[in-house]
């Protein structure tokens, strides 16, 4: 696969360098394109479900049910356009709130775009991530907007001091935020990639990406994060859990992976004039760069190790449109992706199903949506309503309601009682943006 990349940057290096070395110089002069794109979104949720108790009822420090939460973005796309080819960069501002809207609205990097596709140098989004279909590719709304207002890890939802593990979107570990392999406090972005694309031929296109290293994201300010004095300490918490176990051992569980390939393979067609097909496959390979440790109390010797499996995930997902009305599928799945039995003894596989069907009449869209995931045996399952009316190109008002259900228990211990809880989130919100 790197000799692919290797060949793929050789070749669309070439062609621009060749198509440049070709012109007259009469004809040297490029256009420049600037182009700026800005989000920003106000949301109020109301939240109420049980096994809470204490400061754990409340979604924020003093109000138990409501919230407000808002997502801004502003970038700038600057292109130079010479004998057919495009080159650019993509400079992403960061705002006052964290900049975690789409992958449409995130990533500063050098893209060049020709005849024969388009690389991007920098990005902090994979192709599996961009060319990814779910379930909520036509839902209305905020897709998964309920689970920023709900608590899954208060006392009553632990045993023995350890969470259960909950997954309540389609996370993937290339582009993930909230998975559990990333630390919001130290990660601001996904790590560092190459990435090339394919020109769309006959509604199909190939698009592949590589990573040497997830921990060198957007939040590291030092290239070399690794402590030479210790064979287990790592100054980037990037993807590192440490758990401490009910004998007072602490369990290092070190998520991050080197050489990354991600790749998906997409195809739309338009069948008749009101019935049109997407589909798309994604997938991610990696090997993990650490063991699983387990250290004594005072985290100075080694009490055993083991391996991780290595990170194998897809997903496959489809769009039909036929007139006003949408739907979408989608199954992925990590399989047995960076575990190990030592210490995932519940279970070690990780699955989603997504589904949703939207009818969409002039300026406003309704849908309904599901969602279940699998998470070591722990599940959630969520229903969406949601509606959305544009009133301009740019404003969009809209209204969602969910019911949730989560289940499960720590997956180092097998003999654990599951918890369960169960409750309903309210948003209502609008997005400007232009």
């Amino acid at each position: 696969m790197k000799k692919l990349l290797t060949l793929l940057w050789i070749s669309c290096f070439t062609s621009a360098v060749t198509a440049s070395n070709n012109s007259s110089n009469t004809n040297t002069a490029s256009d420049t394109e600037i182009k700026l794109e800005g989000i920003f979104g106000f949301q109020a949720g109301y939240s109420n479900h049980n096994k809470q108790e204490g400061l754990n009822q409340n979604i924020t420090d003093n109000r138990r049910k409501l919230a407000f939460n808002t997502d801004a973005a502003f970038n700038a796309i600057i292109t130079q356009e010479f004998n057919d080819i495009i080159a650019g960069i993509k400079i992403v501002l960061l705002t006052t709130t964290k900049p975690k809207t789409s992958v449409g609205y995130n990533g500063s990097h050098i893209f060049l775009e020709t005849s024969y596709g388009k690389i991007e140098l920098g990005s902090p989004y994979d192709a599996g991530s961009k060319m990814r279909i779910t379930g909520y590719s036509v839902a209305a709304a905020t897709w998964t907007g309920w689970s920023h207002y709900v608590q899954l890890d208060g006392p009553k939802m632990k045993y023995k001091g350890l969470k259960a593990d909950f997954n309540t979107c389609n996370s993937f570990y290339m582009d993930s935020f909230t998975n559990g392999f990333s630390d919001l406090a130290y990660k601001t972005e996904p790590a560092r990639k190459v990435s090339y694309y394919t020109p769309k031929m006959n509604g199909f296109q190939f698009g592949v990406s590589y990573t040497p290293d997830s921990s060198n994201t957007g939040g590291n300010r030092d290239l070399k994060n690794w402590d030479s004095t210790s064979q287990f300490n790592n100054k980037s918490k990037t993807g590192i859990q440490e758990i401490t176990l009910e004998n007072g051992d602490v369990a290092i569980l070190n998520q991050n992976i080197k050489d990354a390939i991600s790749a998906g393979i997409s195809y739309e067609h338009q069948i008749l004039d009101d019935v049109a097909i997407k589909v798309a496959v994604t997938g991610e390979y990696a090997k993990p760069a650490h063991k699983f440790l387990i250290l004594d109390k005072d985290k100075t010797n080694i009490q055993s190790q083991s391996k991780l499996t290595n990170l194998r995930a897809y997903n496959i997902g489809s769009v039909l449109s036929y007139g006003n009305f949408s739907c979408s599928a989608s199954y992925g799945s990590l399989g047995k992706s960076l575990t190990t039995p030592e210490y995932h003894k519940v279970d070690r596989v990780t699955q989603y199903y997504n589904g949703a069907v939207a009818y969409t009449q002039g300026p406003i869209k309704t849908s309904l949506s599901y969602f279940r995931s699998l998470k070591y045996k722990n599940t959630i399952d969520s229903v969406s309503l949601g509606t959305e009316y544009l009133v301009t190109p740019g404003l969009l008002p809209y209204a969602e309601i969910s019911y949730f259900t989560a289940k499960g228990k720590p997956v180092y211990f097998v003999d654990a009682p599951k918890a369960k809880t169960r409750g309903t989130v309210a948003l209502i919100g609008a997005k400007f943006k232009f």
